[in-house]
């Protein structure tokens, strides 16, 4: 969603053209069928939505185009799978009438797979994935704008937030300050351990179960350090 609400921009599998078929996805070295995505549009026309619009061939240039942020100019980050098969992260600049070039950002390293971009609306910082070290599997970084330009280095999240597990799909609240994102981690169960506690144990099953569940942390120890 673009910040002010003005439109919407989302993942499908549709066919690029009328009359097609679903497209399928080439990502992590596999072929999906039907499991492909590229980037579309849709503007707030009163209480209601326009038709939906897919974005330039410049950006849908592979069918493995998935994660898209909006800021507040209108321009775009997302991911987008490599020749060799790993995603990396991209942003297109909103224009008159379209966007520029997509081009890759400067904290998407190109030897490893970073996915899943949150950027902030002033795009003063960005929450994404990646495998890179010190990641378990792919765990939650930080980085944030320079004061003179540019992006500064990406901070692990660190055991805080990060589980043995993989850590992913990043999304900000709409002030910034919550990040919400899928775990497959699991609360450890403490030894011995009351009928009380063995109960809430078993409550929560449904959910600790090492599947791709939703949690959230407050980011504000990570925003606020060295202001």
């Amino acid at each position: 969603m673009a910040p002010d609400g003005s439109f919407l921009v989302f993942v499908s599998n549709r066919p690029a053209r009328p009359g097609g078929a679903p497209i399928d996805g080439t990502f992590n070295g596999k072929t999906y069928p039907a499991g492909g995505g590229n980037l579309w549009r849709v503007d707030r026309r009163g209480a209601g939505w326009s038709a939906p619009v897919r974005l330039p061939e410049s950006i849908n240039r592979t069918t493995a185009t998935f994660a898209p942020s909006v800021v507040r100019d209108g321009s775009i980050y997302y991911m987008e799978a490599g020749k060799d098969g790993a995603f990396g992260l991209l942003r297109a600049q909103r224009r008159a009438g379209g966007y520029g070039a997509p081009a890759r950002v400067a904290w998407s390293a190109p030897k490893t797979s970073d996915v899943d971009p949150a950027v902030a609306a002033d795009e003063s910082y960005a929450v994404f994935s990646s495998n890179r070290a010190p990641a378990a599997k792919m765990d939650l970084f930080l980085v944030r704008r320079a004061r003179r330009g540019g992006w500064g280095k990406p901070v692990h999240l660190g055991t805080e937030v990060n589980s043995p597990g993989s850590d992913a799909e990043a999304r900000l609240s709409p002030d910034g300050r919550t990040l919400y994102f899928s775990s497959e981690r699991v609360v450890p169960v403490a030894f011995p351990r009351s009928r009380a506690a063995a109960a809430r144990d078993l409550d929560r099953l449904s959910w600790d179960n090492t599947l791709y569940n939703i949690w959230r942390v407050d980011l504000s120890p990570w925003l606020d350090a060295g202001r």
